[in-house]
């Protein structure tokens, strides 16, 4: 009975170790220089305060219509996972408002 608790409890946090090393969620990213002229002004103003943590989102159908951009940053968090995080909820929730069909995607320079 005791190898078989053993063996359960073993199991479990084997199981937990290697769930706690799998590779994080990486959201679609877009790089800066493939953005259209609008978008890539808004990040060059907003990354000042950005700093090492800091991310920008964006999703865009024209890149002529800025009525069809949307570009959202999530600045003074922990950690960039979060940052990316709380971006891209935001970018979903902006999109589904002005019905834009691109995806929201993380810029990356």
């Amino acid at each position: 009975m005791k190898k078989l608790l053993f063996l359960m409890v073993y199991a479990v946090m084997g199981t937990a170790t290697h769930m706690s090393l799998a590779e994080p969620y990486v959201y679609p990213s877009v790089h800066l220089h493939d953005l259209p002229g609008p978008l890539q002004e808004a990040y060059r103003h907003e990354k000042p305060n950005l700093g090492d943590i800091g991310r920008c989102v964006t999703s865009y159908d024209s890149s002529m219509d800025q009525e069809k951009m949307i570009f959202t940053c999530s600045i003074y968090v922990k950690m960039s996972a979060v940052a990316e995080r709380k971006a891209m909820e935001r970018c979903e929730q902006m999109k589904e408002k002005r019905n834009i069909k691109g995806p929201c995607k993380v810029i990356q320079e």
